[in-house]
């Protein structure tokens, strides 16, 4: 079950932004790993971070535009400590490979945030064929959490942050299915539906590796973190689907919405504040976690959460049998 953390006062809400959830907080001598720093919410996720004396560690694909986020942070901070790992989430075999120069670096690892994610990408399957968002969303974040999970135990106390969706309950899982029918939906072996069926079920994979996470290393000193990030949040997330349509909604949505900042609040509050250290294993919105909307049937179900990972390590074993990769 959660833990129930202290008694907390709401003080942060939707419009908040991520600098703010951090007001009076030194991040000095913590050092925080970050998938996806080259744009949207990430962007502002890791500026916050390293604006508060953290040590960033970015693992990013786009070495390029990674190197031009750093300068533009050092240029804020010149004393900011930030580190580049190129991390293909394309690819499994780059993903593993930044994982163990991670563990090569032999950085500690006060706080995990896997932030990146894709939604509706123009190649619907992986390099390693898998199903884009299962491939990307969760597939190879697990390998970055499992590969670090040792250092975020040793680190402790730490906190693993898995930005997650309200979408997440708007996948085809029937809490009264066999077991074998609701891996099938979220474990896609192919591409035939709409995008949007794919995302959802990404991010109740997300959602579900979160709160199995809490439930096996929170006495291990990890607080674990299902975040969503906000409703409406304007990113370049379904950046492929881009059209003159989709940027005149951005510009009329723009009072209804959070900018990147706003919707990076919540992971840097759960990552790095003092108040939610003991309130692990939530679910979390503007800063503050409310389950009201939550699908917990699905979420909840720990024998799902077991069943997906372990269902998880099989198809990464079975990729690593193919391609001759030592496991």
């Amino acid at each position: 079950m959660p833990s129930s953390g202290n008694e907390r006062k709401r003080r942060f809400h939707s419009r908040t932004h991520a600098l703010e959830a951090l007001e009076g907080i030194s991040l000095n001598g913590k050092t925080i790993g970050i998938t996806g720093t080259t744009s949207g919410i990430g962007v502002e996720t890791a500026r916050a971070l390293v604006l508060k004396g953290a040590h960033i560690v970015m693992m990013n694909r786009n070495l390029t535009e990674s190197e031009k986020q750093k300068r533009r942070f050092i240029e804020e901070k010149p004393s900011a400590q930030i580190d580049i790992v190129e991390c293909d989430l394309n690819s499994l075999a780059s993903v593993k490979k930044a994982a163990q120069v991670y563990l090569q670096n032999e950085w500690p690892l006060h706080g995990l945030i896997l932030n990146a994610g894709v939604m509706g990408p123009s190649n619907k399957m992986t390099s390693d064929g898998f199903e884009a968002h299962f491939g990307i969303n969760h597939v190879a974040h697990f390998i970055i959490l499992q590969t670090l999970l040792p250092v975020l135990r040793s680190s402790a106390p730490s906190r693993l942050v898995v930005v997650s969706s309200a979408l997440a309950n708007y996948t085809c899982v029937k809490p009264n299915s066999p077991m074998e029918k609701k891996l099938e939906v979220l474990c896609p072996t192919d591409t035939s539906r709409m995008y949007l069926h794919y995302y959802n079920s990404s991010k109740m994979c997300n959602m579900l590796t979160a709160f199995k996470v809490h439930r096996d290393e929170y006495s291990n000193g990890i607080s674990t973190y299902s975040v969503h990030p906000g409703s409406g949040v304007r990113t370049d997330l379904h950046r492929d689907r881009e059209n003159a349509l989709t940027k005149l909604v951005n510009y009329i949505s723009t009072p209804i919405t959070k900018d990147s900042s706003q919707g990076a609040a919540t992971s840097v509050y759960c990552v790095a504040h003092q108040e939610v250290k003991e309130a692990s294993g939530r679910y979390w919105e503007s800063c503050w976690d409310d389950e009201k909307t939550l699908d917990k049937k699905v979420a909840r179900d720990e024998e799902l959460q077991d069943a997906l990972w372990k269902k998880t390590e099989e198809l990464i074993e079975e990729w690593e049998r193919k391609n001759g990769v030592r496991m």
